[in-house]
């Protein structure tokens, strides 16, 4: 009888090891002693082994730990989130461990999507299943799943989640329309390119493109060089403010304000000696020592680049360029082509007499880019074919009072401010030529200012002054008289000398004004009419007394600063 009992023992551990070896974990042999596979198979079926057993329990906790992954995620991404929005960038080990988190809660997903099956088939008080090898197999998945989960839960307690973000290699510029500058820009690019090319020089009169090429130029570059550099240099500025504008770019922490000027050209040096790099200086008027600001000299060794701009043929020479590239006004066709597409087609083809006029008012602006657009933006809201006709005389007869290309150019765009409505939108478009050159006026400040001046009537209890302010930006914006960002305005430099040009020529007293920004004056100069004028800037000097006090001729009122 003893014996009967036996064989099926025997029979069953036999056929158990069979099955269940090919999991890796219950290795019995059919030739293992008797009392080591009862001590095996005990474990398997009541251990920690025992998939099958273990499956209902790994299952719950596999439930509670992914809920709680799913919440660290969610409060961990909620944290980045807000750092980014301080213009922080998120650590690498942070957004790995995020997507690792994403991606496990994908796959416990499709793993409790076999649960109902599974767990169907169990039986013997969940010791067993109806399909052995398949509920083992699950079971041990889940619980290698289970494990994972926890390990990843470990790992998701970080202290910091983001870090000051690094300057891009590339800083996007905007640009105008382009025309008839493509062969410019390839012939600028080759020389760039090239490995014996160091130093390029493009020069060309205010207002013909020289800007917008070298910002087309600047949004081409990808990965040719660890940092590109865009300083607007002007005739104002100082050599401090462009060691600032550079550090601006290779430092994204704001400690190097309280460097002296010796430590900001030492940290300059210190950094771009490391880098490939390219330098864009803009509107140069003179030479710059590269020294004293703290630029290495770019070499064939470093491949390092400075491409400037200029007025003057003379600055390349000073400058030492190796290459010199001029641009010229455009082309009788090329110019018709910015006009026409400035001025629009609709307003074009308002009277057959148009088309003819436009073409005669594009050709007085000498192919130049700027008077081309400010023009075309002037005529776009002229309809009237009589509009135009008085265009064309006015533009003529103010041409032929100056002799000069510069002067010419002037007076033609002087025919856009005189194209201005409204007196206190002329007069709050000469009151920022009072800024220095390329300065970057606070919207709120100028309005304030304007307010100040008189030319908003301030309302009491009211912002509607602000919002007058504003639709008068609104519509020195569009006619290119001012250059906008988000928060502030510029004027172009040819405008501004433009409209420092009207200041003090006109004969409107309320028009009268003197500019001496960036002048380098120590004191205040003798010569300045000072009952003639009715403003005066000083701006960007180095005044550090006044030697006399000049009485002011306009009476001050509620209106006046």
């Amino acid at each position: 009888m003893e014996f009967h009992v036996m064989l099926p023992s025997l029979f069953w551990f036999w056929f158990l090891s069979e099955s269940l070896s090919k999991d890796g974990r219950l290795c019995i042999s059919r030739y293992t002693p008797c009392d080591q596979v009862v001590s095996q198979t005990y474990k398997c079926l009541f251990g920690d082994g025992n998939y099958i057993h273990m499956m209902k329990a790994n299952l719950d906790a596999l439930d509670t730990a992914t809920r709680e992954l799913r919440e660290r995620r969610v409060d961990l991404s909620r944290r980045v989130s807000l750092e980014e929005d301080k213009g922080m960038e998120r650590l690498a080990k942070v957004e790995g461990w995020l997507s690792r988190a994403e991606s496990i809660d994908s796959e416990v997903s499709v793993l409790l999507t076999e649960k109902p099956t599974e767990t169907k088939r169990l039986c013997l008080f969940g010791y067993c299943s109806k399909k052995c090898i398949s509920s083992c197999e699950y079971g041990k998945d889940v619980s290698e799943m289970l494990e994972e989960v926890k390990e990843h839960l470990s790992k998701g307690g970080f202290q910091d989640v983001a870090e000051k973000r690094p300057a891009a290699k590339v800083v996007k510029q905007d640009i105008q329309t382009t025309i008839g500058l493509d062969s410019m820009v390839k012939k600028a690019w080759d020389s760039i390119m090239k490995p014996e090319g160091r130093t390029l020089g493009i020069y060309g009169m205010g207002g013909v493109g020289k800007t917008t090429l070298l910002a087309t130029i600047n949004n081409k570059f990808k990965d040719e060089f660890d940092v590109v550099i865009w300083v607007v240099v002007s005739k104002d500025l100082q050599y401090d403010g462009i060691r600032n504008q550079i550090l601006r770019r290779l430092r994204v922490d704001k400690e190097w304000e309280k460097e002296t000027e010796k430590e900001k050209a030492s940290s300059i040096k210190c950094i771009l000696e490391r880098k490939k790099f390219i330098l864009l200086l803009d509107d140069l008027w003179s030479e710059v020592d590269l020294n004293e600001i703290g630029v290495p000299r770019p070499t064939q060794e470093n491949g390092s680049k400075i491409v400037f701009t200029s007025r003057s043929e003379e600055v390349c020479s000073d400058m030492e360029a190796a290459d010199e590239l001029k641009i010229d006004c455009l082309s009788t066709n090329d110019a018709w082509e910015l006009f026409e597409t400035v001025v629009g087609e609709d307003t074009l083809k308002r009277h057959p007499d148009i088309p003819s006029l436009a073409k005669r008012i594009s050709e007085k602006c000498y192919g130049l880019p700027l008077a081309l657009n400010v023009i075309g933006k002037a005529m776009k809201c002229k309809k009237n074919v009589h509009e135009w006709r008085d265009a064309i005389d006015v533009l003529s007869t103010e041409s032929h009072k100056f002799p000069g290309m510069e002067e010419n150019i002037l007076s033609i765009l002087k025919f856009s401010y005189d194209s201005l409505e409204d007196e206190k939108v002329k007069s709050c478009f000469l009151y920022c030529s009072l800024f220095p050159e390329y300065y970057e006026i606070n919207k709120e400040e100028l309005i304030e200012y304007w307010i100040s001046e008189g030319f908003i009537k301030r309302k009491r209890y009211e912002d509607g002054c602000y919002n007058k302010g504003y639709v008068i930006i609104g519509s020195l914006v569009p006619a290119h008289l001012l250059m906008e960002s988000e928060t502030a305005v510029k004027m172009h430099d040819v405008l501004r000398e433009m409209a420092i040009w009207i200041g003090s020529t006109s004969g409107k007293e309320e028009e009268r004004q003197c500019v001496k920004t960036g002048a380098k004056l120590s004191r205040i100069r003798d010569d300045i009419n000072w009952s003639d004028l009715r403003r005066i800037s000083l701006m960007s000097n180095q005044i550090e007394e006044i030697s006399c006090c000049p009485e002011c001729p306009q009476p001050f009122d509620s209106n006046s600063p």
